[in-house]
């Protein structure tokens, strides 16, 4: 790689390798520590990862040697996956990989709808109960014609 450096391809780095230089790679480290000390931004980002270093060193002692082994060897596959040629080249990249947004189908729609019409319906049905229940009036019937009239048509189709 080129002195030049990315300010994404050193998020990257610094996502995987942390904000320490001697843990980045030889071949990328100049350009790295050059990209530091002149972008604001980079300065912002290491400065993260320094925070999150320091958390994580706090409780290294309960990590394993194997667990960390892990680590290291899935972060340097997710690093060399993005100079792969792939079919999908937006998830080349990806360390971490977020679900995707799914469009609801139309059955689920429908069923939805039907879900919230039966539940107007089973108001419109128990309000009178309710309203009879809290004023003490004997007259359902009278609350249900009442009821029919506002909501329903009374003409003729």
């Amino acid at each position: 790689m080129s002195n030049d450096m990315t300010l994404e391809a050193f998020e990257k780095h610094i996502a995987a390798y942390g904000a320490k230089s001697a843990h980045w790679p030889e071949a990328h480290r100049r350009a790295m520590l050059a990209l530091a000390k002149h972008d604001e931004e980079a300065a912002v980002i290491m400065a993260r990862a320094a925070q999150l270093d320091d958390a994580l060193d706090a409780r290294s002692d309960m990590m394993s040697a194997d667990l960390h082994s892990r680590i290291m060897h899935d972060m340097d596959i997710a690093l060399d996956a993005e100079s792969a040629p792939t079919s999908d080249s937006a998830l080349a990249g990806d360390i971490v990989s977020f679900p995707r947004p799914v469009a609801l189908s139309s059955r689920a729609l429908l069923a939805g709808a039907t879900a919230l019409a039966a539940c107007f319906i089973g108001g419109i049905i128990m309000a009178p109960l309710l309203v009879d229940s809290i004023t003490g009036s004997a007259d359902l019937l009278a609350s249900l014609d009442i009821i029919s009239d506002a909501f329903l048509p009374t003409d003729p189709l």
